[in-house]
């Protein structure tokens, strides 16, 4: 096996094995962990932004350029998200493997080269292609799930407030302006390689990625010693997917989360032509859905600490429950004033599952399991982000309005925090289910 000596950060000495990181030998002369979390976050927001972010805004144009039609287009979305759930399950297997580091500078390149290629294309199919194999798979290495396992490997205590951070959707509120505003004078093929350069300037950023503390000396914040480097390397920690496939906490954890975030995307989907149908423009529901995205950010923070300073599991009943009770204005005949109210709430509440969830995870199953159960979640919450909405469509086509579908979501919302306040009871206990 080759080993070679290169410089590390701050001038420490870093051993490579063959592209992976492993163990120094020499302490960091403070605490790497904030830098973590703000590479984390810029690369998290590159890749949300660049794919989910930039795509909205470029449908129309897409259409035209690529003579496809509005449902071949929305597929491009369908893809990356698709990806995201697929590659989550071996992101850490591959980490131990190849180190997150490699990974994210891997996904900017597919993501770079794929929308630098995506101007060649010819017809719909080529242009799905391009987002299956590349920008897809793209964001998914440099984006959400590496990033999320980068903070929770430095992070016991404060976790929740670190994976906040992470998760503030910035550029997804950025980049569709830039696109809408930059797309009239420079068109469709210059616009996308804009984007493929964006994705393409994630490897520096990625390229100071430091997987572990252990791999600088140091150990998590709120772990009094750095772990043993043979449980470092080979994850022994970690919990099997097979335990977690059958274990109820698990289950119901898994069961919150995708009755949350399903009705979160089943919301965005729909909630245009619903207020359509009560009689408010179409401009006046795009309002409410930028101020949604925007007081996410305020929410994966408050949600973040609150997990952190209090319990996990009470902390996500009562974002269910609060959403439960808001989504009621969407059944009433009510004014402008209480739909951006419920905008407001629904937004912060939406935005604060992430995180809250990244600390109950942990305290249930241990740090080291983290990205296992990231990984495992993913495929499982499919059903709930591709089937509750056009759930809501076929509900609203049979009954020819959208009272019974917000019905159903709101008897979601209360079942979740139900689920979650049994989770807050094992919580108590302080002992995590998985004995490691």
């Amino acid at each position: 096996m080759a080993v070679r000596e290169t410089a590390g950060v701050d001038g420490e000495t870093a051993v490579r094995h063959e592209g992976k990181s492993k163990p120094m030998e020499v302490t960091a002369s403070r605490f790497l962990g904030p830098r973590m979390v703000i590479f984390a976050a810029l690369l998290m927001n590159m890749s949300i932004g660049l794919t989910y972010g930039a795509l909205g805004a470029l449908m129309l144009a897409m259409e035209t350029r690529f003579a496809a039609t509005r449902s071949e287009v929305s597929l491009t979305i369908a893809f990356v998200v698709l990806t995201n759930s697929i590659v989550a399950p071996f992101v850490s297997t591959l980490a131990r493997r190849f180190s997150l580091r490699a990974m994210m500078i891997s996904g900017a390149l597919l993501g770079g080269i794929g929308y630098l290629l995506l101007p060649f294309a010819h017809g719909p199919e080529q242009m799905l292609l391009v987002f299956a194999i590349l920008i897809g798979p793209g964001g998914a290495l440099m984006g959400a799930t590496p990033a999320y396992i980068l903070v929770t490997n430095w992070y016991v205590a404060g976790q929740g407030r670190a994976l906040g951070i992470v998760n503030m959707p910035v550029m997804i509120m950025i980049v569709p302006l830039v696109v809408a505003a930059v797309l009239p004078t420079f068109g469709l093929e210059v616009v996308l390689r804009f984007l493929g350069v964006g994705f393409l300037a994630g490897v520096l950023p990625a390229l100071f990625v430091i997987d572990r503390p252990e791999f600088v000396g140091q150990a998590a914040a709120g772990r009094d010693t750095q772990l043993p480097r043979e449980i470092v390397e080979s994850g022994a920690q970690v919990v099997p997917t097979a335990y977690l496939l059958r274990n109820g906490y698990f289950l119901l954890m898994t069961l919150g989360v995708g009755l949350i975030v399903g009705a979160g995307v089943a919301k965005t989907a729909h909630l245009v032509p619903l207020l359509t149908e009560r009689g408010w423009s179409v401009s006046s529901a795009a309002v409410l859905l930028s101020i949604s995205g925007g007081t996410g950010i305020a929410g994966s923070l408050l949600f973040g600490y609150l997990a952190d300073r209090f319990n996990a599991g009470v902390t996500l009943a009562l974002n269910a429950a609060i959403q439960a009770a808001v989504w009621i204005i969407l059944l009433l005949p009510v004014g402008y004033p209480l739909l951006v109210l419920d905008a407001i709430i629904i937004g912060a509440c939406g935005g604060g599952v992430v995180a809250a969830h990244g600390v109950l995870a942990t305290r249930l199953f241990g740090p080291e399991s983290f990205g296992k159960i990231v990984g495992v979640t993913g495929p499982m919450t499919i059903p709930f982000l591709f089937g509750m909405g056009p759930l809501a469509g076929i509900l609203r086509d049979k009954t020819g309005n959208y009272g019974f579908a917000v019905s159903i979501f709101i008897a979601g919302f209360l079942i979740a925090s139900i689920s979650f306040l049994i989770l807050a009871l094992r919580e108590r206990r302080k002992t995590a289910v998985w004995p490691g």
